[in-house]
This record gives structure tokens, sequence and C-alpha cells, in this order.
């Protein structure tokens, strides 16, 4: 009876001390893979000998904002009401160039509303104002005759924690095309938190600029481009990717699929160029597209607005 009492003692222990081993490893693991829990929500991959990350997140840092302006009420343009119906919770924000020129003398100071001020051009301005209202409130700009295609909140897939968002508009590598830089990034469409230092910089790059080309006898209308158009855009966000994240433009030539670098989010030539297809874009209807220009650049003339589009159909 004494032998079989301290057998079923030793078996007792024997069967406590091995569930108590189990427990202590079943918690040693559970706090692990709590901690470690969102690598296996990260996939990191190389394209280009660019490394880039992205991770699932349910929403960006972009605020849902859209931001439009225009010499009229935003109800003459057909191409609104596709962003006001795919994007139904987002706060719609129009300006015309009253609007636009009260809001830049109350939210920007005094050296950034004179330089708005002595531009000597429509266009110049409203590229100008576009930089600096994302700059302010944070969320999308659109040109006022471009249709959204798909909802903000998919443009990303959801898997990223961008702070803004650029497409590519064309890349020379791939086919012809007349651009101011071999490798262009669209300024018709972009998104940003308030604040981001890429919309900061490309402010300052205005300024310095306006100072420079204001003093110039060349034709200003030619310069446009550098001024505060896609060649200065392209450049001070290229400046910004390879001073922050050492990534030049050459890297993200021919990317097909979209980047996280860092905290900007880089779309290939489809999302916001669609119909460049002779520079690799896959049609208006395909998925990967997100925006669609109409190119009625209201500070061309009506023939020069015709060509442009005419070539851009034809050519691009």
């Amino acid at each position: 009876m004494t032998n079989n009492y301290y057998v079923n003692i030793k078996q007792f222990t024997d069967y406590t001390g091995r569930t108590l081993a189990v427990c202590l490893w079943c918690i040693i693991f559970l706090c692990y893979f709590a901690f470690t829990f969102p690598k296996f929500f990260t996939t990191t991959t190389a394209t280009h000998n660019l490394r880039t990350t992205t991770r699932k997140y349910n929403q960006l840092n972009i605020p849902q904002n859209i931001i439009q302006t225009g010499l009229y009420s935003s109800t003459h343009w057909y191409y609104t009401k596709s962003w006001k119906q795919l994007n139904p919770n987002a706060s719609y924000y129009f300006f015309n160039d009253g609007e636009a020129a009260n809001f830049v003398h109350k939210h920007m100071p005094p050296d950034i509303a004179s330089i708005y001020d002595i531009l000597p051009f429509a266009v110049l301005k409203a590229d100008f104002f576009r930089y600096i209202a994302t700059y302010i409130l944070g969320g999308v700009y659109s040109d006022i005759d471009t249709e959204c295609l798909q909802p903000i909140n998919v443009w990303t897939d959801n898997y990223t924690n961008a702070s803004f968002i650029v497409g590519v508009e064309g890349d020379t590598a791939i086919g012809g095309a007349i651009l101011a830089r071999k490798l262009q990034l669209c300024q018709w469409t972009f998104a940003a938190k308030p604040k981001h230092p890429i919309l900061k910089r490309m402010i300052d790059n205005i300024k310095k600029k306006t100072k420079i080309f204001i003093k110039s006898k060349k034709d200003l209308s030619t310069i446009i481009m550098d001024w505060t158009g896609p060649g200065l855009w392209t450049d001070t966000i290229f400046d910004y990717l390879n001073e922050t994240f050492n990534v030049n433009s050459s890297t993200l030539s021919k990317l097909n699929q979209g980047r996280l670098i860092g905290d900007v989010y880089y779309l290939p030539v489809t999302a916001f160029s669609p119909v460049a297809l002779s520079l690799g874009a896959k049609g208006r209807n395909n998925k990967e597209a997100l925006v669609y220009h109409d190119f009625q650049g209201s500070w061309k003339p009506n023939l020069i607005q015709k060509f442009f589009k005419l070539i851009r159909s034809y050519i691009l």
C-alpha cells in the first residue's frame, strides 16, 4: 500500500512537472509570437536592386480630402462626380482663383504669399496652389479634368502606411514622348499627408525658381515645366528619395507595380496615365488604372489643347 502510494505520488509529480514545462514553453512561444506577429504581415521584395517593404494597415496616413481647382464651380465639370461617388466618405474641396488666393494668404507666411502674387501666369499659380493646399490640408489633389476610376482607399491595396503617393507620367526608357524629364512623375494627381517634406521642398524650390526666372529675359512661357510644373516636381521628389533613402530615378525606371520607398508609395505609369500606351500603360479599363486624365489643360490656348490631346491619344 505504501509503495503504491509513493509510486502514485511520483507519477503525479512527474506529470505535473511535464505539464508545467509544456505550459511554460507555451507561454514563451505566445510571448514571442505576440512580439513578432507584425512580421507575419510584412513582405520584403527586391526589384531593380531596390529593397522595398510594405506592411498591411487598415487605412492610410493621408486624410480623406479631395482637392480640386478651376475657373468655374465644380458642378460645371463632368468628372467631379466620379470623385464624389467613388469616395463618399471623403471631404471635397473646390477652389476658384479668388478662393485659392485667399487660402494662400491665410495659411502661408508673407514671403510665400508674395511669391504667389507675383507669378505671371495663371498656370503657375494653379501649380503652386496645388502644392500649398495639399501641404496644409493633406489628401488627394487631382486636376479638374481627371476622372477617378477606383476609390482612393484601394490605390495602395491597403498594404502601406504611405504618407505620399505619386505616379509615373512617362518613362522614355519604355517609349518615346515629349517630356520635361526622361522619367517624369505626375503632378495632375498626387496625395500626401499634411506638412509632408516633399511638398515643403517643392514650395521652397518654387520660391527659389521664381526669384531667378522673374528676372530672366527668356520667354517665361517656355519654362513653365521647370518653374512649377512636372520638371521641377520630378526633380524635387527624386532629390528627396535620393537624399533620404539613397534611391535615384534610374533605379525606378520600368517598374511595373507599386513600391513603397520609405513613406512614399510609387505607382507605375498605368495608375495615373493609363492611356500612355507606348510608355507601357495598359489602358483605362485595366485594373491597375486609378485615374484618367482628359488633358483639357485650361492654361493652353484651344488649338494647343487639341494638339496635345491628339498627340497623347495617338503617340502616347
